[in-house]
């Protein structure tokens, strides 16, 4: 997967270069870490597990589960993002699609539909996870049709849209349990308003 797309532009400048809908993209405490802290409770996230944000971006997820006290690490393709990453997480992240192995949960929110190969995406993150994976992906009311959020097309990069059932058949595995939500309070709570409620998808999938 090429990342070059990914670039100043992309995280700093998103609006202003028509790439995304990102603005000054950079560390938040006062949001990301009641985010992070409500994905541990929403998926029970033990002190001893590793985790890994799939698609870190500038490491703000990984820094907040290590001021939490958690060993985190992220993997994005993006050579400006890791080169332009937070200082505090600088250490733990790689510029690389490929998972570490002892990885106890993968994370990637708003990362799947960026992914040409997502099959194979969801495919390698699953083998990698011991515990389980955590996603976060925007939705079409029809696959292949516009984002219920219709914000969500000024991304440049997304090149999925599908409904929350397709993406339960991408990760569906007789081994696993699949787990589908509209909403967790606490994540993207910004994007859950009337005529959005179903304008997001998380999915828990963990090994049985």
């Amino acid at each position: 997967m090429d990342g070059s797309i990914y670039d100043h532009s992309y995280f700093i400048e998103g609006r202003k270069s028509g790439k995304s809908l990102y603005e000054d993209y950079r560390w938040m405490p006062e949001l990301t870490i009641p985010m992070v802290l409500r994905m541990i409770d929403h998926l029970g996230i033990d002190k001893d597990d590793v985790i890994v944000d799939y698609g870190c971006a500038r490491g703000y997820i990984v820094r907040a589960f290590r001021e939490l006290g958690y060993e985190a690490y992220g993997v994005d393709v993006s050579e400006w993002a890791i080169a332009n990453c937070d200082e505090v997480a600088k250490l733990y992240l790689s510029c690389t699609d490929k998972i570490p192995p002892q990885t106890d949960w993968v994370i990637a929110k708003d990362v799947l539909e960026h992914v040409s190969e997502v099959t194979t995406a969801i495919t390698r993150m699953m083998d990698a996870a011991k515990v389980g994976v955590f996603a976060v992906v925007p939705l079409a009311d029809i696959d292949h049709m516009p984002y219920v959020v219709r914000e969500y097309e000024r991304d440049i990069t997304h090149l999925h849209r599908l409904t929350l059932s397709t993406w339960f058949q991408l990760f569906d595995d007789p081994f696993w349990t699949v787990e589908l939500a509209y909403r967790v309070p606490g994540i993207k709570d910004n994007y859950f308003k009337e005529g959005w409620e179903r304008g997001n998808g998380f999915i828990t999938a963990r090994r049985q």
